[in-house]
């Protein structure tokens, strides 16, 4: 009878703690692979559009027209807005007053409209104002890859050597706005040299 009695306290025992053995295993491992995946997402994350502080090359693609179209970094004195859309995004659209509002702002910096999502419907540029911008329509393949342009809305801010300063994917808040605003208006009174 204490036999029995040992046994049976014995298996109250063991079994719980076997469990909680492999269940604190199971939660390692489930652990591990968490941070695994999560540093995975994050760099399939940063592949979706450009990173801070690269040095970025000339654009190429063709203006509205359908000449082929260059924008270089070579001998620029000035910050570089690039507003990076699709004719069919949504987000897009939403931003576009935000964006003519920062392009009407930019005095003394050069303002792009890069098109990464297809041709340009007939009547967009009567729809989505560019103010005097300059449009690159039809960006290639290689530019939007080598830019990481692969979502969009995205706001680029480009210093004169060609470096991005500043990178905002989404929709543009007002907190988003003022960062912006305060790099255009920074380099307007330094003369357009960081």
């Amino acid at each position: 009878m204490a036999r029995s009695r040992i046994i049976t306290n014995t298996a109250v025992i063991v079994s719980p703690l076997i469990l909680g053995i492999l269940l604190a295993a199971s939660n390692f491992t489930l652990a591990r692979e968490n941070r695994r995946l999560s540093g995975l997402a994050h760099y399939y994350a940063s592949l979706r559009h450009t990173p801070e502080g690269a040095v970025l090359p000339e654009l190429h693609g063709k203006d509205p027209d359908g000449r082929d179209l260059t924008i270089s970094n070579k001998d620029v004195s000035q910050d570089t807005l690039l507003l990076v859309f699709s004719p069919t995004c949504p987000h897009c659209k939403r931003n576009w007053p935000v964006w003519l509002d920062l392009a009407r702002g930019a005095v003394g910096q050069r303002v792009v409209f890069v098109n990464v999502g297809g041709p340009l419907p007939a009547n967009f540029a009567q729809l989505y104002s560019f103010d005097h911008a300059t449009v690159m329509a039809e960006t290639s393949p290689e530019t939007i890859l080598r830019y990481s342009f692969l979502e969009t809305p995205i706001t680029v801010v480009m210093t004169p050597d060609g470096r991005s300063e500043k990178v905002l994917g989404g929709e543009l808040g007002a907190t988003d706005v003022a960062a912006i605003r305060k790099i255009l208006t920074t380099s307007q009174a330094e003369g357009g040299v960081h």
